[in-house]
């Protein structure tokens, strides 16, 4: 009986959060009823110390618990009274157009001198591996955020697939040594400042304009007699008794994804949220739930502020069981993350929403960094 009055009381809880009258009133209960009761439980320890024939009064205990709440809900239904007041009179700002303007400034651009001599860095490393590998290598499509306009303006790097043909190594962590181990050669030329091997691609530090910048470089070696851009990915286990494996991809269905416009602000606001709060959540889950929440909305809801709400609904109810693949290998599940890392995602995106629905103008402060 006990546990149902709880599970009630939470979901109660939960349902009035965008009432602070009620929230810090139940917060005023449980805190008052807290410390009275242990304030006359340390004065009835002392008092039976000092006398040793005396028993512990739990009724004179209930009732200081009793006592304790009463004042703690008294004080937090005034706090809260006050505190929903002063909300009433916050002048409601044009969230859409905000939201929309905090994406446009957030974004990265093409244009600036850093990512562009970042792009001329990113080529001239393109350059040393083909006179390196020369036919070996098919091809070096780019991927990753600057391609699909989703990169931030203050993070962002480069990404390539480095294509081989299938002949070129005899496996496929010999093609990865022998690529990372290339550009470790090659630090001091063309500004490598170091080079470091990550979970499934090779990350050379370059220096632009003074600053360090990241260009990352994912060695593929194709299938044998597929012209579809599909092969194998190296995959480094950096655990105490892991072993090093692969992994299929296929870059051609990776760059056919595509993100509306809006679907694209939403993902920038989204990353600026995740970052402002580091949450363990990368980019390519976060552009699939993005894609995922469209894909299941009943409706999609009018007005760019609900949109953003949508996702984040989405994110906060389904993220425990959505089952997403991978486009670019159907092995690969994208939401197979830990247990602990959904939780701390879903209530991240839950606490925005009643943020929200309590005050509609703190969507904006949410996703600002």
């Amino acid at each position: 009986m006990l546990q149902q009055l709880i599970t009630i009381w939470i979901k109660n809880y939960d349902k009035d959060f965008m009432n602070k009258k009620t929230k810090y009133s139940i917060n005023g209960v449980i805190m008052g009823g807290a410390v009275f009761g242990i304030l006359d439980g340390i004065k009835q320890y002392n008092e039976i110390q000092e006398n040793s024939g005396k028993d512990f009064d739990w009724r004179r205990f209930l009732l200081a618990v009793g006592k304790g709440a009463a004042i703690g809900g008294a004080g937090g239904l005034l706090l809260g009274a006050w505190a929903d007041y002063e909300n009433s009179k916050v002048r409601p700002l044009n969230t859409d157009l905000g939201l929309i303007n905090l994406s446009d400034k957030i974004r990265f651009d093409e244009s600036h001198p850093t990512y562009i001599k970042l792009k001329e860095k990113g080529q001239s490393l393109i350059f040393m591996l083909l006179a390196r590998y020369g036919s070996d290598i098919e091809s070096t499509p780019r991927l990753g955020s600057t391609v699909t306009g989703t990169a931030l303006k203050d993070n962002f790097d480069i990404d390539y697939a480095v294509n081989f043909k299938h002949y070129a190594f005899r496996n496929i962590g010999q093609m990865f040594d022998s690529v990372h181990d290339f550009f470790e050669d090659s630090i001091g030329k063309k500004g490598i400042l170091r080079v470091r091997r990550q979970r499934k691609s090779i990350g050379v530090f370059v220096n632009v304009n003074g600053t360090e910048h990241k260009i990352d470089f994912a060695p593929c070696k194709l299938s044998k007699g597929k012209r579809n851009g599909a092969g194998y990915l190296h995959v480094n286990d950096d655990s105490l008794f892991g072993n090093p494996s692969y992994t299929k991809t296929n870059v051609r269905e990776l760059n056919k994804v595509k993100l509306s416009h809006t679907q694209k602000r939403i993902v920038l606001l989204l990353k600026n949220w995740k970052e402002k709060n580091d949450l363990p959540l990368s980019s390519h889950l976060l552009q699939n739930m993005v894609l995922d929440a469209y894909a299941f909305a009943p409706s999609i809801p009018k007005g760019f502020t609900k949109k953003v709400v949508m996702v984040l609904r989405h994110i906060a109810d389904n993220l425990h069981v959505a089952f997403i693949r991978g486009v670019e290998n159907t092995n690969n599940v994208i939401t197979a993350i830990p247990q602990s890392d959904k939780d701390i995602i879903a209530d991240a995106a839950r606490e925005v929403i009643k943020e929200y629905e309590y005050q509609p103008n703190s969507i904006m402060e949410a996703m600002f960094h």
